[in-house]
C-alpha cells in the first residue's frame, strides 16, 4: 500500500519542507546577531540577545491583519530550568489601536503594567481590561500561572547513559542532548463528517550555543549546525502532533515528521549553555495550505493518468493480439517455405538426373545420326535390288510362259532342251533370291538395329520431371500467404520502412524462385518436345523397315521354294517324273499352268515391293534432315539442361535460405508475441495494482489528508492568544521558552 500513497507522501513531505524552511529562516538573523552576542562576552547580554533574536525570528513570520480594526499581538516568555521545567511565565501584549480613545481588552494576566506609555487601565468582570489609549498603541506586561499549550523538555546522555545537566558539567565523552516537545492543545473537530481529535499545529524552533573549545564533531538530527569562530550554533525544528493531525499512522505512510531535535557531539570539560525554544501556530497559517489550488490540478492529472493508462492497457492488448496474428501468419509462411524448399529440392534432383543423362542422350543422337547414314544407304540398295528383282521377275515370268508354251507345243521334244530351259529359269530365280538376301542382310540387322538402338537411347534420355507440382506449390504458397502476410505485417508494431523492407524481401524471394522455375521448366519442355519428335520419326522409319523386311523374307522363302522345285525338276528324277507326267493325260500342262499363275502373283508382289522400297528411299532424305536437326538440338539440349541444373540448384538453395529466414521470422514473431502478451499482462497489472489504487487513494485517502490540512489550518487560525482575547478581535501569539544553563 505504501507504493500507492506516494502522492500523499509528496504532499505531506512538501508541506514539511516548506515549514522547515520557514522555521529555519530566522536562524540566519539569529546567527548574525549571535556574532554580536559573542563579542559582548557577557552572560546576561548573551541571554538577552537570544531572547530578542528568538522574538525577531517569530516576528518575521507574523501576518499583517487585513482589517483596520483593533488587534492584539502576544509574546509569552517562559523561564525554565536546564531540563525544561517551567519556573515563571511572563506575557507581553501589544494592542494595536486604530486611533480609538478607549480599548476594551480581555486578559488573564496578573500584575499588569504599561511598559511603554502612561496610559491607564481599569479591570472589570470576566477578565475585562479597559485602556484609556488616547489613540495610542498599548504595550503591557503581566504574569500568569497557567499550563502552556506546548512545552519542551531537555534531556542529556553521556556515553549512552542518562545524566543530569548538573552532573554533566565538567565531564568529557560522547554527549547527547535531546529536545522533546509535548503538544497539549488538543481539540475535537469535525473532518468530512467525522469527529476526530487534532492538535493545534505548533512549530517548535530550538537553538543552543556550544563552545568550540568544549564541543567537537557536532551533528544535529532535524536541524542545522552553524559554526562561528569559538561558538557553534545548533538550530532544530519539530512539529509535535502533526503526524496525528495528518493521520499518517492509519494511512500507513513512511513519512517521518520530526517531533524531537537531537544533538550529538564529543565533549571535553562540558558546560551546559542556555537554550531558547520558540513555538508558534502562526507559521502554519503562512503556509496557506488551505489555499492550495494545485490539488485541483492534481485531480485533473490523476484523471488524465487514469485515462492514459486505460488507453495503454487497450493498446497493449491490441498489440498482443496483432503480434499473435503475426506469429500465426509467420508459422503459415514458414510451413509454405518448407514445402517450397522440399519441392525445389525435388526439382533439383530431377534436373540433375536429366543433366546426368543428357550426355547419354547426345551420344545416342550421334549414334543415330551415324546409323541413319548407313540406313539411307541400305534403303537405296533395297530400292535398287527391288527394282532388279522386279525386272528379273518379268524375265522369269516370260521364261515360265515360254517354257509352258514349249511344253505344250513340243511335248515330244527332247527332255534335254526342257532341262536346259528349267536350269535357265532356276538361274534367274537364284539371282532374284540373292538380291533379296542381300537386301535383307543390309536392311534388317543394320538399319533396323540402328533404329532400335537410337530409340532406346532416346527413351533412356527421356527424363520427365513433373515440374507442375513444384510450380503449383510455389504459386500456392505465394497466393495463399501474400495477402495474409501483408496484412499481418501491416498490423504489426514495425515501422513503415521495416514493414516495406520485410514485404519486398519476401515477395522478391518468391518471385525470383517462380521466374527461375518457369524458365527451367520451359527448357525441360522444349527438350522433351524434341525427344518426342525424334522418337516419332524413328518409330515411323522402323515401321517401314519392318514391313519391307517382312515382304523380302516372304519373297525369299517363295524364291527358295521355286529354286528347289526347279532343281528337282532339272535332275534325273525330275526329268523322269516329267516323262511320266507327260504320259499322264496333260498333268504337266496343269503344273506349268499353276507355276505360271504363281509367278504372275510373285511378279505383282515384287512390283509392290519395288514401289515400297522406292517410297522408303524417298523418305530417307527427310529422315536424315530430321536426325541432323535432332543432333543439333541434342547439343543445345545438353547445354540447356546444364543451365537448368545450375538454376534448379540455385532455386533449391534459395528456397532453403527462404525457409531458414521464415523460421527466423517465426521465432522473432513468437518472441514478439510473447513480449507483447507480457506487456499486456503487465499493463493490466499496473492498472489494477497501481493506477486504480492510486486513483482510489487520491479520491479517498488523499482527499482525507487535504480535509485534515484544512481543519489543522483552521485550528492554527483559531489559536489567537494564550492569556485571553476578546471575541471578534484578531490576534497572534508566540512562545519563547528559555532553559537555564549550567556553566559555573
Amino acid at each position: 500500500m505504501n507504493g500507492n500513497k506516494k502522492i500523499a507522501k509528496k504532499i505531506v513531505a512538501g508541506s514539511m519542507a516548506v515549514m522547515m524552511a520557514a522555521g529555519l529562516a530566522g536562524t540566519y538573523e539569529y546567527h548574525s546577531n549571535a556574532m554580536q552576542v559573542q563579542a559582548a562576552e557577557q552572560k546576561d547580554k548573551d541571554t538577552q540577545e537570544l531572547k530578542e533574536t528568538a522574538e525577531n525570528v517569530l516576528a518575521d513570520h507574523t501576518t499583517d491583519f487585513e482589517d483596520t480594526g483593533f488587534s492584539k499581538e502576544e509574546s509569552v516568555y517562559v523561564k525554565a530550568d536546564a531540563n525544561g521545567n517551567v519556573k515563571k511565565t511572563t506575557v507581553s501584549e501589544w494592542l494595536k489601536n486604530p486611533e480609538k480613545g478607549t480599548i476594551s481588552d480581555t486578559s488573564e494576566l496578573k500584575d499588569i503594567k504599561n511598559v511603554k506609555g502612561d496610559e491607564t487601565f481599569e479591570t472589570g468582570s470576566n477578565n475585562n481590561v479597559s485602556w484609556k489609549s488616547e489613540g495610542n498603541d498599548i504595550y503591557y506586561q503581566g504574569t500568569i500561572d497557567k499550563e502552556l499549550p506546548v512545552d519542551v523538555k531537555v534531556s542529556y546522555k553521556l556515553d549512552g547513559k542518562s545524566i543530569s545537566p548538573k552532573d554533566l558539567k565538567g565531564k568529557s565523552g560522547k554527549v547527547e542532548i535531546q529536545f522533546s516537545y509535548d503538544n497539549k492543545s488538543k481539540q475535537t473537530v469535525n473532518v468530512n463528517g467525522e469527529d476526530v481529535e487534532m492538535y493545534t499545529p505548533f512549530t517548535m524552533v530550538s537553538a543552543m550555543m556550544l563552545s568550540s573549545d568544549e564541543y567537537s564533531n557536532v551533528s544535529v538530527e532535524n536541524g542545522k549546525l552553524i559554526s562561528d569562530g569559538d561558538k557553534k550554533i545548533v538550530v532544530g525544528v519539530a512539529f509535535p502532533g502533526l503526524a496525528n493531525d495528518l493521520n499518517l499512522k492509519d494511512l500507513d505512510m513512511d513519512i517521518d515528521i520530526p517531533e524531537t531535535v537531537t544533538i550529538t557531539a564529543d565533549v571535553k570539560d562540558a558546560t551546559v549553555g542556555t537554550s531558547i525554544t520558540m513555538a508558534s501556530a502562526e507559521l502554519m497559517n503562512e503556509f496557506g495550505l488551505n489555499d492550495i489550488d494545485s490539488f485541483d490540478d492534481l485531480q485533473d492529472s490523476i484523471d488524465d493518468l487514469e485515462d492514459a493508462t486505460n488507453q495503454l492497457v487497450d493498446g497493449s492488448k491490441e498489440a498482443a493480439d496483432g503480434s499473435k496474428e503475426l506469429a500465426d501468419g509467420a508459422g503459415t509462411l514458414n510451413d509454405g517455405a518448407g514445402t517450397l524448399a522440399s519441392g525445389a529440392g525435388t526439382l533439383a534432383d530431377g534436373v540433375n538426373t536429366l543433366n546426368e543423362k543428357s550426355g547419354t542422350l547426345v551420344s545416342g543422337v550421334n549414334t543415330l545420326a551415324s546409323g541413319v547414314g548407313t540406313y539411307t544407304a541400305g534403303v537405296a540398295s533395297i530400292a535398287k535390288n527391288s527394282q532388279l528383282i522386279s525386272d528379273n521377275m518379268q524375265s522369269l515370268q516370260g521364261g515360265v510362259n515360254k517354257l509352258e508354251e514349249q511344253i505344250a507345243a513340243q511335248a515330244t521334244q527332247g527332255l534335254g532342251e526342257i532341262k536346259t530351259n528349267i536350269n535357265n529359269a532356276k538361274t534367274g530365280v537364284d539371282q532374284i533370291n540373292s538380291a533379296i538376301t542381300t537386301s535383307l542382310g543390309e536392311g534388317k540387322p543394320g538399319v533396323q538395329g540402328i533404329l532400335s538402338n537410337a530409340s532406346q537411347a532416346l527413351t533412356g534420355a527421356d527424363v520427365t520431371i513433373d515440374q507442375n507440382d513444384v510450380n503449383v506449390t510455389v504459386n500456392s504458397v505465394s497466393l495463399k500467404n501474400s495477402e495474409s502476410v501483408n496484412k499481418i505485417i501491416e498490423d504489426s508494431a514495425l515501422s513503415d520502412d521495416e514493414k516495406n523492407a520485410l514485404k519486398n524481401a519476401i515477395n522478391s524471394a518468391i518471385t525470383k524462385d517462380n521466374m527461375n522455375i518457369e524458365y527451367k521448366v520451359e527448357l525441360n519442355e522444349n527438350g522433351n518436345s524434341k525427344l518426342n519428335s525424334a522418337q516419332q520419326k524413328i518409330a515411323t522409319a522402323n515401321g517401314l523397315v519392318t514391313t519391307a523386311n517382312g515382304a523380302l523374307s516372304q519373297l525369299s522363302d517363295t524364291m527358295n521354294t521355286i529354286s528347289g522345285g526347279l532343281s528337282a525338276l532339272a535332275g534325273e528324277n525330275g526329268i523322269g517324273q516329267l516323262e511320266a507326267a507327260f504320259a499322264k493325260n496333260g498333268s504337266v500342262d496343269q503344273g506349268f499352268a499353276q507355276l505360271g499363275q504363281g509367278v504372275s502373283e510373285l511378279a505383282a508382289g515384287t512390283q509392290a515391293l519395288a514401289d515400297g522400297a522406292a517410297e522408303l528411299n524417298k523418305n530417307s532424305a527427310p529422315l536424315m534432315d530430321g536426325v541432323t536437326s535432332l543432333k543439333d538440338g541434342g547439343s543445345q539440349l545438353e547445354s540447356g539442361v546444364s543451365q537448368l541444373a545450375s538454376g534448379a540448384n540455385q532455386v533449391a538453395d534459395g528456397a532453403g535460405t527462404l525457409a531458414g529466414g521464415t523460421q527466423t521470422l517465426l521465432d522473432g514473431a513468437n518472441t514478439l508475441a510473447d513480449g507483447n502478451q507480457t506487456l499486456a499482462d503487465g499493463m493490466q497489472e499496473y492498472k489494477e495494482e497501481a493506477i486504480d489504487k492510486l486513483t482510489d487513494l487520491f479520491n479517498g485517502d488523499i482527499s482525507g489528508v487535504t480535509d485534515r490540512i484544512d481543519a489543522m489550518t483552521n485550528l492554527a487560525k483559531e489559536y489567537k492568544s494564550f492569556a485571553g482575547i476578546s471575541d471578534g478581535v484578531s490576534g497572534t501569539t508566540k512562545f519563547i521558552i528559555e532553559t537555564e544553563g549550567i556553566d559555573d
